[in-house]
């Protein structure tokens, strides 16, 4: 049974991932998200419990099936996130000069103690720097023993419960997957999710680890480490794609420096053939304010023209007081930025799929001569998403139709840029797999009979293959293009 796209929404290419929490856990609101432009639905494994997951996904996946929407689910994990314990009212303040002992544990602490989860697995020397909740609060350490570190405030303000601690420059012991991970990706694994992002990835062995555990998912590298900055080509070696995680990475570089190194980590994501996700902030004023900031639609907005695939709203939807309308807005701040003149391919863009030659070459040529000839739709027939993952990066004027007889592929592909999925039945030959597209195409007011469209796939079909195959196609005629079709 063929599903239909959804035409209202094709017009914006870069795609939407909003995080689900407590302001967006009904059937009803989930439903708003997805009608406002959610593509993806994060779910966001630091908070909550597993009841709380597994009960969001399956409205998720009732919802999109009920309208019809591809909707990826993605599972953000905790990795080893070192976070300070919690205080009696939920926070205290730290005043400048002040001195604090710094101990391990998660334990209740005051202004004189704060407890630090995994702080035995940090190398600290006297002279380094404690940032905590997201560098708002600075310290420096004056002695170190192995059961406590003592340190002076020389930048106070309110700590609250829970608040990230980071260690600049120090070396960390803590493994990558922790048994709370561990837990939550076998969780995962049962409710079928479609992408696992990864925090504070450093290397690619990183994650290779959580695959171990994660199986073959498709595979989030949050870059929020300068390390992980640091080792970025070997990061990418190993992941389906990679997010701009600022919130961390702020923190870790100076603060001048994150525009920079996020235009850099998306031109390599894109240049690596990978999905390319910047989140963090991205609308932070409309967690309590029903407009965002003039400086924050710039910052959507230039996300775009830098090239990202997705863009992600954190609090925003979570826990904010409109966030519906921050989906709406996002989207309308994309579309806005993809008229511009500066939207399209990086200059150089070319052989993306390393050790995939014809099919980086096969997918370049498709969206070259669909661009030249003024096609509208580019229609890649893929059993893995490859095939649609290609064209995409190579940001083709035309929409890009992701057809798809594998469920889980279908969903994927909700991820990728300028691709709408569709799910077309499993058929034995090319011909008829054609021909069932071009009907589905017609039936939605896509195309027409007469219109030119560039066709891309592997063959033989029904196999995960190298793409190998560019048809230029009239719709209705079964041949190849002519000169008086509908370009």
């Amino acid at each position: 049974m063929l599903r239909s796209p959804i035409v209202q929404l094709m017009r914006r290419k870069t795609k939407i991932i909003a995080t689900l929490g407590p302001a967006t856990g009904s059937e009803d609101v989930i439903a708003e998200l997805m009608a406002s432009g959610m593509d993806v639905a994060r779910i966001n494994f630091s908070h909550g419990t597993q009841a709380d997951h597994a009960r969001r996904v399956g409205i998720v996946r009732k919802v999109a099936s009920d309208l019809n929407r591809p909707i990826a689910i993605m599972q953000d994990i905790q990795g080893p996130k070192i976070r300070v314990g919690t205080f009696p009212g939920g926070s205290v303040e730290l005043e400048d000069g002040a001195t604090v002992r710094v101990v391990p544990g998660e334990a209740i602490g005051s202004a004189d103690e704060v407890h630090v989860a995994y702080l035995d697995q940090v190398e600290m020397s006297v002279g380094g720097v404690i940032l905590l909740s997201d560098g708002i609060i600075s310290l420096t350490a004056t002695d170190v023993a192995p059961d406590c570190i003592t340190a002076t405030v020389t930048l106070g303000g309110i700590l609250h419960d829970h608040r990230g601690a980071v260690f600049p420059g120090a070396r960390t012991r803590i493994p990558i997957v922790t048994e709370k991970d561990v837990e939550d990706l076998e969780f995962g694994a049962t409710l079928g999710l479609d992408a696992v992002a990864a925090s504070f990835v450093t290397t690619g062995a990183d994650l290779r680890s959580v695959r171990e555990v994660a199986g073959d998912v498709a595979l989030i590298a949050k870059i929020e480490t300068a390390v992980g900055y640091m080792n970025l080509d070997d990061i990418l070696s190993e992941c389906t794609g990679a997010m701009v995680a600022r919130g961390d990475l702020g923190v870790e570089l100076s603060i001048q420096s994150v525009p920079r190194a996020q235009s850099e980590i998306l031109k390599r994501t894109n240049a690596a053939g990978k999905i390319s996700i910047t989140a963090t902030e991205m609308l932070e004023s409309m967690i309590h304010s029903p407009r965002p900031t003039r400086a924050e639609v710039t910052d959507v907005y230039r996300s775009v023209l830098d090239g990202t695939d997705a863009v992600m709203l954190s609090a925003e939807t979570a826990i904010g007081e409109y966030p519906t309308r921050a989906v709406k807005l996002m989207s309308d701040i994309v579309r806005e930025a993809e008229i511009s003149d500066d939207y399209g391919r990086a200059s150089g863009l070319s052989n993306i799929a390393e050790g995939a030659v014809f099919a980086s070459a096969t997918a370049e040529a498709a969206v070259d001569t669909a661009d030249r000839l003024g096609l509208e739709s580019i229609i890649a027939f893929t059993e893995s998403g490859t095939t649609a993952r290609l064209l995409s990066k190579y940001r083709p004027k035309a929409s890009i139709y992701g057809f798809t007889p594998i469920e889980s592929t279908y969903r994927h592909m909700a991820m990728l840029s300028g691709v709408t999925p569709i799910m077309l039945q499993r058929v034995s030959s090319t011909d008829e797999m054609i021909a069932n597209a071009e009907a589905e195409l017609v039936k939605q007011g896509v195309a027409a009979a007469g219109d030119g469209v560039v066709m891309v796939a592997g063959v033989p079909p029904n196999q995960s293959s190298s793409t190998n195959l560019m048809k230029l196609h009239v719709v209705g005629s079964g041949d190849v293009l002519h000169p008086d079709a509908h370009v």
